[in-house]
């Protein structure tokens, strides 16, 4: 799943296949969707089932939806042609907000999903990087509608190639101005020039936007990053990654790159919790419906007061992780922290 088909491909072949996936599930969700009901009614009464199955029917209907508004988008732009046109690339940006609103209305209702964010700052002019942690499924998707529906921001992300099997996501994000990239240490160099790119054409309401720890957290995962530092010879760097409880050790290349390309830019750090402990479908499952909301805080840092040099922009980078996972520590339910 991380290598993807050339564009052709996906577009003659995975794009047809994932229209007739949507209609033929959509066209069975009456049936699922009474069976799940009276499952939950005698053997469920939180409804998972019910609540998941939903979820993914709205979410193929608007899948369904979108590609026929691309298509139109398309044929506005004159077969692609003007793709790049401000007109056409607002309308894009419109409607990406449009599907964003739909997505959180539709996890609020069936999942009771809300984000609260503590100390939420006011609106400011000028272009951000935003570096946020990376933690169970759907935190991309919720921290992009924040910026762009609560912030009015235009976002510009650095995503996983393996995105590109949606087409939906496939098409706007490649018309956009978004980058994706693979997931693969022997592409590093190509990676770090295509965030220094996108993180340059960061200009007024723009928001680029980062992972630095490039996956999802999990612990293993946490061990596993931090052997690896050990096996570098970054010790110093493994010895603070020990002492993150609920992060990954951040990777400072794309950070560099970014802020680099982009001097004048402010960075926004991006903390968020109840999440860091949904890795997998089981874990998700006895969470939903969700009996707290995200828990989020913003923190901005002007560009004047962010290192330029590389060992002290390290260096200040685990020193904000560190911060951020204090504050995610500060805020664990009781029965998570036991069973972490």
């Amino acid at each position: 799943m991380n290598r993807i088909p050339p564009r052709i491909v996906r577009r003659l072949v995975v794009l047809p296949l994932v229209v007739l996936i949507c209609l033929g599930w959509l066209a069975l969700t009456p049936v699922l969707l009474l069976v799940s009901g009276l499952y939950g009614v005698f053997f469920e009464p939180k409804a998972r089932v019910l609540r998941i199955l939903s979820f993914v029917a709205v979410y193929l209907f608007f899948e369904l939806v979108s590609l026929g508004a691309l298509v139109g988008l398309w044929l506005a732009a004159r077969g692609g042609g003007g793709m790049g046109s401000r007109k056409i690339q607002a309308a894009h940006f419109r409607y990406m907000g449009w599907w964003l609103k739909r997505m959180n209305r539709a996890a609020g209702r069936l999942f009771r999903l809300r984000i609260a964010i503590e100390d939420p700052p006011a609106p400011q002019e000028g272009p951000v990087l935003v570096f946020s942690r990376h933690a169970g499924p759907g935190n991309s998707l919720m921290l992009v509608g924040t910026l762009m529906i609560g912030y009015r921001r235009l976002p510009r992300i650095v995503m996983l190639a393996k995105l590109q099997w949606d087409p939906f996501f496939d098409i706007i994000g490649n018309r956009l101005p978004n980058r994706f990239i693979q997931h693969d240490p022997s592409e590093r160099d190509r990676s770090l020039s295509v965030i220094s790119e996108l993180a340059a054409g960061t200009a007024g309401q723009g928001a680029f936007v980062l992972f630095p720890e490039g996956r999802d957290f999990t612990a293993s995962l946490r061990m596993r990053a931090i052997a690896s530092l050990r096996k570098k010879g970054h010790h110093g760097y493994a010895d603070r990654a020990e002492l993150l409880r609920r992060m990954l050790p951040p990777r400072h290349g794309g950070v560099m790159a970014a802020v680099t390309a982009a001097p004048d830019a402010d960075v926004v750090f991006v903390a968020h919790t109840v999440l860091e402990d949904v890795g997998s479908f089981g874990e998700l499952w006895k969470r939903i419906p969700f009996d707290r909301p995200i828990a989020a805080r913003y923190w901005r840092v002007p560009a004047a007061e962010v290192p330029r040099e590389q060992d002290a922009l390290i260096d200040w980078l685990y020193g904000w992780w560190a911060r951020i996972d204090e504050w995610i520590e500060e805020r664990i339910d009781p029965e998570d922290k036991l069973g972490a």
